[in-house]
């Protein structure tokens, strides 16, 4: 007779690993807590392998990451991540503790209830974690110019005042050598010495953004992300930066087994609520990758535009495969006819671009496949 598996949901946090054991085949049911230490756990589970249960591990996606599916992978526990967006929810219940998350995910992960997250390797991982921290400190630059913009419009510190410049672009060369000599003229110590700290970490910024970059395009030339990356880059509008950024997001595109499921992973399903001969579609549901979301939209940003092959794309697609750049060519062309078709039909912008970047999704996921 084989042995009995007991499924395990774990609930993790920072004082307590909470743990939830049910039987398959009996009604048996095991809870325990313990210090979060992987090797505190493992020692708790021992005893029940001791007894001859096979054991089911699973937790929901946390801050944690991947890393406990790792080590508890390498102690020999069959682990999976849990997507916490799709536990089912139970109206009308109220109390939410440790312990209740952990019983509900153990018995939903018997019944099969429960939608696991793709793991990817360390490597990957590292690389998409990479463009990830690109991302922030971008967002940084951008806090820190607006709030040093702030600073000089409540010190009368106006870079348009100037016929010259009243139509000028802030944080172009002319206005960082216009700012440089206001700052060096201002009579305030504390004022002189707040801007020029802020710019000079502005600076540092940007010289980490930089960096990042060059390590992104060395990245994109290893033979894991080459051939990938090269595909996507004959696509009007996705530069080097776009393409690992949805190369790394995507993961294994064999997983996809249809664009629809690309397109319900980086959460730009139409939502909808019908009963009956009653039919209501609203927006997308943003349930999914948001880094793919941001990706596409972007890069779809020019899907209006007359169809042409840029200088710029020209050279993107210097040494790209026939059969990636005709996949380009066709998104480019049904793009346009989309964007016209709906821009006629008195759509917002946004509303365009955006179901534009989801008929994208479409042709990225054939490229990626061929690339695969």
């Amino acid at each position: 007779m084989p042995n009995d598996i007991l499924f395990v949901g774990l609930e993790v946090d920072d004082k307590a690993f909470h743990c939830h054991l049910t039987s398959q085949r009996g009604s048996e049911e095991f809870e325990f807590n313990c210090r979060p230490r992987v090797d505190v756990l493992c020692k708790k589970l021992r005893d029940f392998t001791d007894r001859g249960y096979e054991l089911r591990i699973c937790y929901e996606a946390t801050y944690v990451g991947f890393s406990l599916q790792r080590k508890l992978d390498a102690a020999g526990h069959l682990c999976d991540v849990i997507a916490p967006s799709l536990v089912p929810r139970e109206n009308g219940r109220r109390v939410k503790t440790d312990r209740i998350d952990a019983r509900k995910l153990s018995r939903y992960y018997k019944q099969g209830l429960l939608t696991k997250v793709h793991v990817p390797n360390e490597e990957e991982e590292s690389v998409r974690d990479l463009i990830r921290s690109r991302a922030f400190l971008v967002k940084r630059v951008r806090n820190v110019k607006s709030h040093i913009l702030s600073i000089c419009r409540r010190n009368n510190l106006h870079f348009r005042q100037t016929p010259d410049n009243a139509t000028a672009h802030h944080w172009t060369t002319v206005h960082r050598q216009w700012l440089s000599v206001e700052v060096a003229k201002l009579s305030y110590p504390a004022l002189k010495f707040n801007l020029e700290s802020l710019l000079m970490a502005l600076r540092q910024l940007e010289a980490q953004v930089e960096s990042y970059d060059c390590e992104i395009v060395r990245y994109s030339q290893s033979p894991i992300y080459e051939k990938a990356v090269k595909a996507l880059c004959s696509y009007r509008g996705i530069s080097t930066l776009t393409a690992m950024t949805l190369t790394t997001e995507i993961g294994d595109i064999k997983r996809f087994d249809h664009p629809k499921r690309l397109t319900s992973y980086s959460g730009m399903d139409i939502s909808e609520h019908s009963s009956g001969e009653n039919q209501k579609k609203f927006s997308i549901t943003r349930m999914g990758n948001r880094h793919i979301r941001t990706a596409v939209v972007e890069a779809s940003q020019s899907a209006s535009k007359a169809v042409k092959i840029s200088v710029d794309l020209k050279k993107r697609r210097k040494g790209v495969d026939q059969p990636f750049i005709e996949i380009a060519d066709r998104c480019m062309l049904r793009l346009n006819k989309k964007a016209m078709h709906l821009i006629f039909a008195g759509k917002t912008k946004n509303k365009v671009t955006v179901a534009c970047a989801r008929e994208m999704l479409g042709f990225i996921w054939e490229s990626l496949n061929k690339a695969a």
